[in-house]
């Protein structure tokens, strides 16, 4: 029998600038180092982050829109898996199971980019539907939307992207439960002729990513 890989969730870390204040350096030099820090900071901080949200909405099987802390409304990309889309077959159950995964309301958005559309790339952690907290902002958010879908036969793993930026750990537990959910046949795998969305894409131009 095969082991089921298990992905471990892994806390983001922050750089810490150190102390910028020493008596010893003189002040313009003190002014210079923090500019400089300020700069260096500044592209991490635009390329990665995690930020807390609610749930707006949901646009399609591996789309969303949520509004975080401060009430900034955002466009969340789940990472590394790609789902039907709109007008595909199994586009609007890759819907409906996105909508149940994230139904808690309260997310975490762990954000690894953003697309050539400006939406946010990232892995999005959620409260399981059936936890008795559920939809409460402190339940614990347990669920990787993604693998969930993929698991559940509504997404592709999308190996062009995960080969270089999935943790390895991650990618085995996808691979292993993409292949469960084939050979059990359940969701879009129903269907043995299934196209994945990035051919179906190329013969409908006009359905983005």
């Amino acid at each position: 029998m095969r082991r089921k890989p298990q992905v471990a969730r892994r806390e983001a870390s922050r750089p810490d600038p150190g102390d910028a204040e020493s008596p010893c350096v003189p002040r313009r030099l003190r002014l210079a180092a923090l500019l400089v820090l300020a700069f260096l900071c500044a592209p991490a901080s635009a390329k990665d982050g995690r930020f807390q949200a609610q749930l707006a909405y949901v646009d399609d099987g591996d789309t969303l829109h949520v509004r975080d802390l401060g009430g900034r409304m955002r466009v969340v990309r789940l990472a590394f898996i790609d789902a039907p889309e709109h007008g595909q077959p199994h586009g609007d159950a890759a819907r409906a199971a996105l909508k149940h995964f994230v139904s808690a309301g309260w997310l975490t958005v762990d954000w690894r980019g953003r697309d050539k559309y400006g939406r946010y790339v990232a892995v999005v952690w959620a409260s399981s539907p059936d936890m008795s907290c559920a939809g409460r902002r402190d339940c614990p958010r347990n669920l990787d939307v993604a693998h969930a879908l993929v698991a559940g036969g509504h997404a592709w793993w999308y190996r062009r992207y995960a080969r270089d930026s999935q943790a390895p750990a991650a990618q085995a537990a996808f691979e292993y439960d993409e292949s469960e959910a084939r050979r059990r046949g359940i969701g879009l795998w129903q269907d043995p002729e299934a196209v994945p969305p990035w051919a179906w894409r190329r013969s409908h131009p006009r359905h983005a990513d």
